[in-house]
């Protein structure tokens, strides 16, 4: 790379403030700093220079990636206040000194650093030349009271050249470590070129002594193209000689009040020219702000569309899960009155089922009832003629007294057998009637438990009937019992 300056060394010095970070230069808009600074690790570095030619001339050239340019005006400075990570004035020397330096602190961050360099005047012959080497450079103290004045804390370093070799082992054992002999220097070093101001709210953290190797070749050239010639020494001339140069300069004099008079009208135009170059460098800047700020209004208008687009796209995404959870709930739903009416249907099937079992086991009731009424009623008629037999034969008895006696004792004997017979059969029909009034009180209770379960929806037509069924059947029960209870003492009597 060529066209090397001094500020080379303070890019790589502040490798870490810069890296990652947005970067201001206040310099020549040709300085090769920037693109150092660039390959240092910089986001973005803008440059601020406050001759427009040169700015104009830079722009000309091809344009490198992160880098920008400007004039040093205020409305740069108000786009910026308080956004900036580093500042790097590289001769405070050619600004107005005060000035940059208030505008400075207005770029920073809080937590930002910036560099303030001003060449040293006692440096007799720099290793490599310095920024604007025409401006007039500040003393040590005056940079210090400048910067101290805007800033709570200020470091002040020196960059001094350091010229030597080194002597490296090719095959080390572990990390080695550096040897710095520096007897063959009067007083131990150099004498620093630059006086550098670290200024910031707060205390950076920085090396108290870093040595920043450079390719030799670029420095000698670079070295090489700052040197002036060395004038030759001349001899006296001869007379004749002098009288003609003196003629010369009457010549000259009179050739040079011309030219003043030109030089004059020449500054005159100049003049004009650098008014039509600042307008157009204002116009060109405003334009490049314009679509700077028309290309940042886009690029938001570009967010807030994404950020729309993606919020609707949310929205549905919402109302999909929602239909899709409505549909579940839905089908769900139908899914619970589907069981429900099944439930339903078997229940009623139940019921009809239970009520055509009840309806069964009340006609087989009835039907028992019916056929227990007519045993008894045959069982009654029997006694009726038993008993119109036995008073037939007690009239008979009654009748013929003492004299049939022995006939009718036979008579009687026999009679006392059948009645016997009689007796037993009654028992037997006891028993029959006891167990079939048994089964009738468990049907019974069967019937009216089951009949309030089952038949709870039933319709009260229905319960009448089943009721005067049951009064019935019981009624009957009642009097088979009554009339077996009868014939048992008749027959105890007899």
């Amino acid at each position: 790379m060529n066209g090397w300056s001094s500020g080379a060394a303070l890019a790589a010095f502040a490798e870490s403030l810069v890296e990652g970070r947005r970067v201001v230069v206040l310099g020549s808009a040709h300085s090769p700093t920037p693109r150092l600074l660039l390959e240092r690790g910089a986001r973005l570095v803008h440059v601020c220079d406050p001759a427009p030619l040169r700015v104009a001339e830079a722009l000309r050239r091809p344009s490198v990636p992160g880098l920008t340019l400007s004039t040093l005006n205020d409305d740069e400075i108000a786009a910026r206040e308080g956004a900036v990570d580093f500042v790097l004035v590289e001769h405070l020397g050619a600004f107005d000194a005060r000035s940059v330096v208030e505008k400075t602190k207005k770029l920073l961050a809080v937590r930002g650093v910036a560099l303030f360099v001003t060449p040293n005047r006692e440096a007799r012959r720099p290793l490599l030349p310095a920024a604007e080497p025409a401006a007039a450079p500040l003393d040590y103290y005056a940079l210090y009271d400048l910067v101290k004045a805007e800033f709570e804390v200020v470091r002040m370093l020196g960059q001094a050249p350091f010229v030597g070799y080194a002597v490296v082992d090719f095959a080390p054992e572990g990390e080695p470590e550096p040897v710095v002999d520096s007897d063959f220097v009067p007083r131990g070093s150099e004498e620093p070129e630059l006086f550098v101001a670290v200024a910031a709210r707060h205390r950076p953290s920085l090396p108290g002594h870093a040595l920043v190797q450079l390719p030799l070749e670029s420095v000698l050239l670079s070295a090489a193209a700052a040197e002036r010639p060395a004038r030759p020494e001349r001899a006296a001339p001869p007379p004749d000689l002098v009288r003609k140069l003196e003629q010369q300069e009457t010549w000259i004099r009179e050739l040079e009040a011309r030219a003043a008079t030109a030089d004059e009208r020449a500054d005159l135009a100049q003049d004009e020219l650098e008014t039509l170059r600042d307008e157009l460098s204002n116009q060109r800047d405003a334009a490049t702000k314009h679509a700077a700020d028309t290309a940042l209004q886009s690029a938001d208008a570009a967010r807030q569309a994404e950020a729309t687009a993606r919020r609707s796209e949310l929205a549905a995404q919402e109302n999909e899960a929602a239909a899709r959870k409505a549909e579940a709930t839905a089908r769900q739903a139908e899914a619970t009155v589907r069981k429900a009416e099944a439930a339903a249907r078997q229940a009623e099937g139940t019921a009809l089922a239970r009520q055509a079992e009840l309806n069964a086991e009340l006609e087989r009731e009835r039907d028992e009832t019916e056929a227990a009424r007519r045993e008894r009623d045959a069982f009654a008629t029997r006694i009726r003629d038993l008993e119109a037999e036995l008073e037939e034969k007690a009239s008979e008895l009654a009748a013929f007294g003492s004299e049939a006696q022995g006939e009718h004792a036979r008579e009687l004997f026999a009679l006392e057998e059948r009645l016997s017979e009689r007796g037993q059969e009654i028992r037997r029909l006891e028993r029959e009637l006891a167990e079939a009034e048994r089964i009738g009180k468990d049907l019974v209770a069967e019937v009216r438990l089951g009949a309030t379960a089952a038949l709870a929806g039933a319709s009260s037509e229905e319960l009448d009937v089943l009721a005067v069924r049951l009064a019935t059947a019981e009624a009957d029960r009642e009097a088979l019992s009554w009339v077996v209870s009868i014939n048992g003492q008749r027959n105890g009597r007899e």
